[in-house]
């Protein structure tokens, strides 16, 4: 069994959706701030962000990377959260990858964030349960072809 690192980003998304019907935008993208997955409230779809977006991921990427570099100091990034007149965003880091969130600027920002990280602690664990059992099936082969 091949484990792909994006299985689940699809279910992901409309899970941490789901959460809330103020979130406008769930957005996965990879350490250079490109999308992995784009998902719009409402919308079932994937829909390519336009390119004003992308500009966008790339400096929560980049933020996110640098933010990185103290995790030694100050312990791992759990998320970021920047508030604006007109929404709310969250950056989730995940493995290689953030979990963008946007939502209209009158939501609780820490319970959002609260349940938000819930959610992705769960997938992260499933996604290292997985990997492991790849991990363990891999070996059992390797042995069975040492012995043969």
């Amino acid at each position: 069994m091949n484990y792909d690192s994006t299985t689940g980003f699809d279910k992901l998304c409309d899970t941490i959706l789901g959460i809330n019907g103020n979130i406008q935008s769930v957005s996965i993208i990879n350490k250079h701030g490109r999308a992995v997955e784009y998902k719009i409230q409402g919308s079932t779809n994937f829909q390519a962000p336009e390119q004003k977006n992308e500009m966008f991921f790339m400096q929560c990427a980049l933020t996110i990377s640098m933010g990185r570099d103290f995790d030694e100091d100050f312990g791992e990034i759990g998320y970021i959260h920047t508030n604006r007149k007109n929404l709310s965003m969250f950056s989730f880091p995940l493995f290689d990858n953030i979990i963008l969130v946007t939502s209209k600027a009158a939501i609780g920002p820490i319970s959002l964030a609260r349940k938000i990280s819930v959610i992705i602690k769960r997938h992260r664990l499933q996604h290292l349960a997985a990997f492991e059992k790849n991990i363990q099936q891999d070996s059992a082969e390797s042995i069975i072809q040492l012995r043969a």
